[in-house]
């Protein structure tokens, strides 16, 4: 039987029905030119965040339930620090969902961060909480290494609304080739696939801490809410190092660390542009 040589559909792909994206990706000059572009714009990024209320309660949330990746990907941290690694406890967890209980909050909720997610074996009972005691839609990020087709459909039976699937390789991963031969048509729907090969170019370089040929266009999030494995609250997705750290959720309310006039400060210089912090001006090669 002859093996298929595109085994990911077309319909689950990131950017695939962009045309205009397609295009620019297919030529790597004019790809790293655009982003070139684009990041000499900071009018695109004021005007993307113009109706932000940076006094509001955050939009989405992103747990790091784990710090620990079996992967050395050249264009994460993760592959140069040999610091110990670890789950996030039952504790921190617990708290975080009965805080954002209290807050009413109904939005996004991403396992993703520094660690692969499907490494945590309670990642399920972790899911079927939040559903539990939340409103909001779950997405897991993960490389897929362990994503087989049983454990799909336990995490969707869990509550899963996506999976956001990176692939590291030139190729799909032999997990993730299986997992597509497996999967149903109609289960195509919980699946965003994005190739992380393909946007090397244009990567953050994570606040200075890994090289990139070419910066990523402005993307920065205020009102995006990180919290890592061991309960710290860093600026934003890529203070890997916690340069700047606004709590801790074991000594701290989450609402009381969102509300520090420091970190309101930064969200709102954040939305018209401004950008004086060290970190963000190596993020941004500012």
């Amino acid at each position: 039987m002859r093996q298929k040589t595109n085994i990911i559909p077309a319909s689950v792909k990131a950017g695939e029905k962009n045309l205009l994206k397609r295009f620019i990706k297919s030529n790597k000059k004019l790809h790293a030119l655009f982003y070139r572009l684009l990041r000499c714009n900071r009018f695109i990024f004021i005007l993307q965040n113009r109706r932000c209320d940076t006094e509001a309660l955050f939009k989405s949330v992103e747990i790091e339930t784990t710090s620990i990746c079996n992967r050395k990907c050249p264009f994460c941290p993760v592959a140069y620090d040999n610091s110990q690694k670890a789950i996030m406890s039952d504790e921190i967890f617990n708290k975080i969902i009965t805080e954002l209980k209290e807050l009413n909050f109904k939005g996004e909720i991403a396992f993703s961060g520094y660690g692969e997610p499907l490494l945590d074996e309670k990642l399920e009972e972790k899911v079927e909480k939040i559903k539990k005691e939340l409103d909001s839609s779950v997405e897991i990020v993960t490389n897929g290494d362990f994503l087989t087709y049983e454990r799909f459909k336990h995490l969707i039976s869990a509550g899963v609304d996506v999976f956001r699937l990176s692939q590291h390789d030139k190729e799909p991963s032999e997990q993730i080739k299986i997992l597509f031969t497996n999967i149903k048509k109609d289960e195509l729907k919980y699946i965003i696939y994005q190739t992380a090969v393909e946007d090397s170019i244009t990567f953050t370089n994570r606040g200075g801490s890994v090289p990139v040929k070419t910066l990523h266009p402005y993307f920065c999030a205020p009102m995006h809410l990180i919290i890592r494995s061991d309960g710290n609250i860093p600026l934003c997705c890529n203070d890997y190092y916690k340069e700047i750290n606004f709590g801790n959720i074991k000594e701290e309310r989450l609402i009381d660390i969102w509300n520090k006039p420091f970190y309101r400060k930064i969200r709102n210089e954040i939305k018209r542009g401004i950008f004086n912090l060290p970190i963000c001006k190596k993020c941004l090669g500012i």
